[in-house]
Parts: structure tokens; sequence; C-alpha cells
């Protein structure tokens, strides 16, 4: 009776100093409740709770081999506890041991049916091993059993977003913020799979409740938040954020490098060098910051430092796609047509790029006589592009080779009629079967095309004034309309902006319509509007500021048929624009055409000439610093008194 006193007794005091232990390891004292474990334990050796908590605690400190090793002994004195099977699932998922931890929350699952937790586990796990509907299951399985899961509604969103279920992924999400409206990891996936989906607001608003809830939420925010504010062209914000995030950790060198990249966009030259030399001073190996550093250098004409930011990277990265890609772009620019050919092949490995290289089955052409053969080529960017490359078509035509060119669906009946000797397939998706015949010989892309017929300023055709044509009764139709209008003044034809992907680029071509009122003020001149998109409104606004007008003719429309547009330019005198694909159409027509150019320009129109190789009849008006486009309009002025003398002197109106 004694003795059963005495154990009775032993057991109340080890349950006293477990509930004790319990006690300091919830509140975050490990050092203490592993010690009460321990003492525990040296009393009663089999004491499973005991070598269960002791676990965890070697769990929280990193220990997981050690705690996968003490919950197996708890397990094997006690086989009962489900949540001793939870934990070692946790162990051995942070051992990798990925199998063992599955089976792990199965037993204690098996064990208690209705634990949420473990159904949680389970699915995080199940993620792992990319068993993405089991996964989905267990977290749904979870919910069911506890609807308020928060943590179970985020991890069901991860799961379904990695499966590519994205609208059920952000209902997912939005449940979890709606249980637990302080849930900052939700909140910061919603944003990412905004960001990912082009919803910028959606993301920006998403973002800006995770910094809400934690401004010292893990520095990504900043970045993701800075990204997205720069996609919606809101550039200030963009820099704030930038700035807070280096505020925050001043190491923080992609911090710097996308503060460059915004400031680029404003073109604060200078401010965004700095950023990416700061990024570089953190990171001497940031291949990325050195190869924007090139760019700004480019952007600021100082091709020199930009060439050698490119050789850099490349030798940090001999195989990084942008470097090479930038530095054949370059070269292009420069005139060395050889070395840029070769450069910018590595554009189809560039993430940024989003044509598909490998579209057609059949070899790339690679120079070698086409006598007898047959060859796809394939245009890849934008319609001003198709245009340009097209010049290069007739070289075919004195080869005895059948030739069939993938192109824009709009832009088939003008080259069909340019070119009848070749076949013009427009591009679809899927592509067209008839491209995927490997009876064809060869494929390759219309830029690639450079490489082979265009290797040096010297192999550009100085005879070639034109080579598309209009429809004669569309041209017929609008001279006579045009000249009925315009009295005996010349037909001039004007565009002042170019739109693209590359929104920096874009916006350097483009011109306030204002800059033109010298020119428009004429009154021997009929001016036409060829800038494409909705322009009426910026038209009309034009029109009651400065009492000038722009005919505007609603009949056209270059984004619904570019073969009435072609037919409009071709009835013109002249035709005066920024860089953008109204100069292409013109020029491919052999118009007298005056292409407007910022200070460094894209690549076609080379540096320091007042010709262009592409287009004899092209004349080029250049910046003579960045974003002064008042001396480009003074000399367009003073041009445009003479070829008007010239026009008619000579009686050709």
């Amino acid at each position: 009776m004694v003795q059963q006193s005495f154990f009775l007794a032993q057991r109340t005091a080890i349950e006293e100093e477990l509930h004790k232990a319990v006690g300091l390891h919830q509140s975050g004292q490990l050092d203490q409740a592993e010690q009460i474990y321990r003492e525990i334990l040296c009393s009663a050796p089999k004491h499973a709770d005991a070598l269960h908590l002791l676990g965890v605690v070697a769990y929280q400190v990193g220990k997981y081999k050690v705690a996968a090793d003490l919950v197996t002994q708890a397990i094997g004195i006690d086989p009962k506890q489900s949540s001793y099977f939870n934990n070692l699932g946790n162990a051995f998922k942070k051992l990798g041991k990925l199998v063992e931890s599955t089976q792990a929350y199965y037993k204690a699952i098996e064990i208690k049916p209705d634990y949420a937790e473990a159904y949680n586990n389970l699915g995080n796990v199940l993620a792992e091993q990319d068993r993405l509907e089991e996964s989905i299951c267990a977290y749904r399985q979870a919910l069911e059993i506890d609807p308020e899961y928060s943590e179970a509604c985020n991890n069901l969103g991860v799961a379904l977003k990695a499966q590519g279920s994205l609208e059920k992924s952000v209902l997912a999400y939005r449940q979890a913020v709606k249980i637990d409206p302080e849930f900052a990891d939700a909140y910061y996936n919603l944003g990412c799979l905004f960001q990912e989906k082009g919803k910028l607001e959606d993301s920006i608003r998403a973002y800006s409740e995770v910094l809400k809830i934690n401004p010292e939420y893990h520095i990504e925010v900043y970045n993701n938040l800075g990204l997205a504010l720069r996609e919606q062209d809101r550039f200030e914000e963009s820099v704030q954020v930038y700035q807070q995030a280096i505020e925050i950790k001043p190491d923080y060198a992609e911090a710097y490098n996308n503060l460059g990249n915004v400031l680029a966009e404003q073109d604060r030259l200078e401010e965004s060098i700095c950023a990416y030399r700061q990024a570089l001073e953190i990171n001497s190996d940031y291949s990325e910051a050195y190869n924007n550093l090139g760019s700004v250098f480019q952007l600021k004409a100082d091709f020199k430092a930009a060439r050698q930011a490119y050789h850099k990277v490349l030798e940090m990265q001999p195989q990084l796609a942008a470097a090479h890609k930038n530095l054949g772009l370059l070269s292009l620019l420069q005139g060395d047509f050889k070395r840029g050919w070769q450069e910018y092949e590595w554009r189809w490995k560039c993430d940024d790029f989003t044509v598909e290289s490998l579209r057609f089955p059949q070899p790339l052409w690679d120079g070698e006589n086409l006598n007898q053969k047959s060859i796809l080529v394939w245009t890849e960017q934008g319609v001003g592009d198709e245009i340009m490359f097209a010049s290069m078509l007739p070289a075919f035509l004195q080869m005895d080779v059948k030739v069939i060119v993938e192109c824009t669906r709009r832009l088939v009946p003008i080259f069909q009629r340019a070119f009848p000797e070749i076949q013009f397939i427009p591009r679809e998706n899927p592509v067209s079967l008839q491209l995927l015949n490997m009876v064809i010989d060869y494929q390759i892309p219309m830029l690639s095309l450079g490489k082979w017929l265009r290797p040096s300023a010297e192999s550009f055709p100085s005879d070639q004034e034109s080579y598309l044509y209009p429809c004669t009764a569309k041209a017929r139709h609008l001279k006579q309309k045009y000249q009925q209008l315009a009295g005996d003044r010349l037909l001039v034809g004007v565009s002042w902006k170019s739109t693209g992907n590359n929104r920096r680029r874009s916006r350097s071509k483009s011109t306030p319509l204002e800059y033109w009122t010298s020119i428009l003020s004429r009154q021997d001149c009929f001016f036409l509007n060829l800038q494409y998109g909705d322009v009426a409104r910026e038209i009309e606004d034009f029109k009651l500021e400065t009492d000038l007008r722009i005919y505007h003719d609603k009949e056209i429309d270059s984004l619904e048929s570019l073969d009435d547009f072609v037919a409009q330019v071709s009835v013109l005198d002249l035709v005066i624009s920024t860089s953008n694909t109204t100069v292409h159409v013109a020029g491919g027509l052999g118009k007298s055409v005056w292409t407007l150019l910022p200070h460094v320009p894209d690549w076609k129109w080379l540096l320091g000439r007042k010709d262009s190789v592409w287009y004899p009849t092209m004349r080029l008006f250049r910046q003579d610093e960045i974003g002064n486009w008042l001396h480009v309009f003074r000399s367009v002025e003073l041009e445009l008194d003479i070829f008007c003398r010239g026009i008619v002197s000579d009686g050709s109106n």
C-alpha cells in the first residue's frame, strides 16, 4: 500500500513537472522546457509524452534527425497518439524523407479521422511530390473538417495555381484572407498570381495589403510591388517602393537593379547608372545589372561603354542570351552587320522573346545553294519589320527555288501582289498543316535572312526604290477623292507616334501633336492623317486649339485593312512620320518619306546617316540630343519649304 502511494505521488509529481514544462514550451522558453523534459525522462525513461515533446523541441531548433528519433521512441511506447505521427511526419518532411512523411500523416489521420492539421500537412508533402490532385483533396478534406482553416485555404490556392487552375486559386486565396484578414502570406500569393495574370491593379492592391499588415514582410513584396507599379507606368510610386526596400535592406542588389530600370524608363539615365553601379558594388557578379547598365549607356549614345558592359557580362556568363542579343543590336546600329546578325541570333534564347523558334520541323537554311530546293520563310516580329525584311525576298527570285512565306494575315494580299512568284500563307495558331510538310527542304525566320543576304551596308541594293504596289482601283479612287479635297495643294501624310511592347522605346519615338504646328501651318499642303489607332479626338482637340486641320479619312483603318492603307499612302506626294509602320509602308512603296528619329534610334536606321540602307527614297531627321525634337522639326520645316517649291517649279503636282 505504501509502495502504491509512492508511485502515485511520483506520477503526480511528474505530471506537475510536465505541465510546468509545457507552459514554458508554449511561451517559447525552449531551453527551460527541454531541461524539465530531460529530468522527467531520467525518472521515467519511457514517458511517451516527455519523449514526444522533447522531439518537438528538437524540431523547433532545427535538429530534425534527433526529433524523428525521439518521436519514434514515443510512438514505440504509445502508438495510438495521432499528434505523435503528425509531428513525426513534420520531421521526416524536413529530412527530405517524403514517403515516410506521407505515411506518418496517413497514420495520424487513421487514428483521428477529423484531424484537420494532419490533412493540411499531408497536402503539403503530397504537393512536394507533385501529387497535386491528391494534395488538393487533402486540403479540401482539412477544410471540410474546419471551414475556418485559413492556412489550408492558402495552401489549396498554391496547389491549384501549380495545377493551372488559376481562377480557383484566386478564390482559395480570397477565402483565406476573408477568414483571416491579417493573413499576409495569402495576400502576397494573391498579389503574385494577379501579377502573372496581368491584373496589375489587383496585384498592387494585394501587395499593399501585405505591407499594411506587416511593413517588414519579406522583402520580395517590395520588389514585386515595384515591378507591378512600373508595368502600370506609375514610375514615381515604383521608385518610392524600391527606395523603401533599400532602406529596409541596404544590401538588396535586386532592388537597386530594378530601381535602375524604372529610372531608365523616366530617362533619368545618370540616376539609373548610379543604381546599377550600386547593385554591382553589392554583387560584382550580377550579370543582369551589367547588361542593364550597357543598355543605358547605349541610350546615352556612349557606345564604347555599352560594348564594354556587354563584354563584361559575357566574361561572367558566356551563354547569357540577353547580352549577346544586346551586343548584336548595338553592332547592327553601328553598321557592323556581320557581327550584328551573328549575335542577334541569340534572341531565340532570351526569356523576353515571345516568338517560338521551333514552330516548324524543317532544318534551318545555313546559306547553302538553294538551286531546285524549297524554303519556308516565316515572319517573327512586327508588321513594320515584316515589310522591311520583305525587301530581301527578290533575292530568291534570282534563284531556281520555291519560296513559301508565312506572314501576318493583313499583309498577305499586299505581298502576294508584290511577289506573285512566291506563295504567302497567313500566320495561324496552330500552324497551317501545309507548312509542316517535310517535303519543304529548309526553313528560316525572316530576320535571319540578313545574315546571308545583307552581310554589309554595301550589300543593300541602291536601285530597289519600290517593291510594294497598291491595288490600282483603290489608289485611283483615293487619288481622285483627295485631289478634289486638296485642289492644287500637295498631299502630305503625317503620323506622329509609335506603339509597341517596349513602351519606353515607343515613347522615345513619339511626339506630341502640338510639335507639328509649324509644319501643319503650311497653306500649300493638304495634310492627311496616317496615324493608326483611334486618334480622331486628338485631331479634333488639335484643331480646336490651333485652327489647323488634319484630314482624317474615315474610310481607311490601317488596323483593319493594311491594303487600304497602302493604297492611301501610294497617292501621296510626301510622308512625314516618326519611326513606325507608316514609314515602312511608304518606303516599300518607294514614296518620298521623311522619318523623324530619337537621338539613339532603332538599329535599323544606323547612326549618323541622312539616308536609309533599307529604303532609298527615305530621308532621316535625327535628334541632336536625347528628347530634343525642336531641332528635328526646324529641319523638317526648312526641308518642306524646299520640297514644296521644288515640286511646284517642276510642275509635278
